[in-house]
């Protein structure tokens, strides 16, 4: 695991309020009752400031579990590998 997929999992971990090891690539919103419209908004507003990049509505839209995070991210030269 890199040092940005450790970030990702403490952001998650934290915004959520669950434990980091039930941060999978499959977490959503589906399957993760704290993961609402508003924490949403707070992940992308957190992954902004922690990675230093910013997420077009298009990208925002798009991302509906933790491996689009990754894909997103890695678009944006974050150093992720995609799984």
């Amino acid at each position: 695991m890199s040092v940005n997929d450790d970030k990702l999992k403490v952001l998650l971990s934290k915004v959520l309020a669950v434990d980091i090891k039930s941060i999978s690539d499959d977490t959503s919103p589906e399957n993760t009752e704290s993961w609402d419209s508003f924490n949403g908004l707070v992940i992308v507003s957190e992954l902004e400031a922690v990675f230093d990049v910013h997420f077009s509505m298009e990208e925002v839209y798009a991302v509906t579990c933790v491996k689009d995070i990754r894909k997103a991210l890695k678009r944006q030269r974050c150093g992720f590998r995609t799984r």
